[in-house]
């Protein structure tokens, strides 16, 4: 069976389960699902960061674990403290990325320091997530058209990349990703979000459309940052777990840098308190 025909069997069995996932599950099945995902996500970045037991890989995804629902118990300042750190943390790496990738490809970073920064991103997305879906009237909608925003970001790009693409937006770190794909991508967002606005109902129309667009643009660097961590370690892929897809890291990448960022920007605006 074809790399292809396995990406979209799993495609297919994987989008009912995340639309009742993230729409319909009760709040316990839906945080219990959550820490599973978020497990897996920490023993594979064990392994991008260098460490080959089994056991320090299962002791550090469960650290992580721990340390997720620890934060997203904090007192809601300190939540909203850490959402905006993490918009910092993200606008620098789009920043780098940008103008130092080769730096970013070769600078030396022990694995403990990998290990910090690894655990930091994957119990930040734990938290924004899970906030997301728990701490607002609309939030399974909300969180559903998080995801499908960033759907629609690939999508886009990947169609208008196909067609148009002639420009590598960072041939160091990702050489199939394209700056016509990306502004294909963007401008499917914004039309989405268009629809998005009405459909919520928000207050100013134009702050939406344009959070929208740069989630959307940021979710684009989480990739990117997921593929520098992959060229680092001198892996094709974070795992196996699903087929065709490669491993969790793989296929929330986008997600790391998206999930905290629009939570970040709804407690700034305020858009839906």
């Amino acid at each position: 069976m074809s790399s292809l025909v396995q990406r979209l069997l799993t495609a297919v069995c994987l989008i009912p389960i995340v639309v009742w996932f993230v729409m319909f599950s009760h709040e316990d099945a839906f945080t219990f699902i959550l820490s599973i995902i978020i497990f897996i996500a920490a023993y594979e970045w064990s392994i991008l960061s260098g460490f080959k037991e089994r056991l320090q890989q299962y002791v550090f995804a469960v650290i992580v674990l721990f340390a997720s629902h620890a934060l997203n118990a904090l007192d809601t300042s300190l939540l909203h403290l850490l959402m905006s750190a993490s918009l910092i943390f993200w606008l620098c790496v789009v920043l780098l990325i940008i103008i130092k990738p080769q730096f970013l490809l070769e600078v030396e970073v022990g694995c403990w320091s990998m290990l910090v920064l690894g655990s930091l991103i994957v119990e930040l997305t734990f938290v924004s997530l899970s906030q997301i879906r728990l701490s607002f009237e609309h939030g399974p909608n909300l969180l559903m058209y998080l995801l499908l925003l960033i759907w629609i970001a690939d999508s886009g790009a990947y169609f208008a990349g196909r067609a148009l693409g002639k420009h590598k937006l960072s041939p160091v770190i990702s050489p199939g990703k394209s700056l016509e794909g990306v502004a294909g991508g963007l401008l499917a967002c914004l039309v989405f979000s268009f629809f998005g606005a009405q459909y919520f109902a928000v207050e100013s129309m134009a702050v939406f459309i344009v959070m929208s667009v740069f989630i959307a643009f940021v979710s684009v660097y989480g990739d990117l940052f997921e593929s520098l961590m992959k060229r680092r370690a001198n892996v094709k892929d974070s795992g196996s777990i699903l087929p065709g897809h490669g491993g969790i890291l793989d296929r929330i990448d986008s997600l790391i840098a998206a999930g905290p960022v629009f939570m970040a920007l709804v407690l700034l605006t305020e858009m839906f308190a």
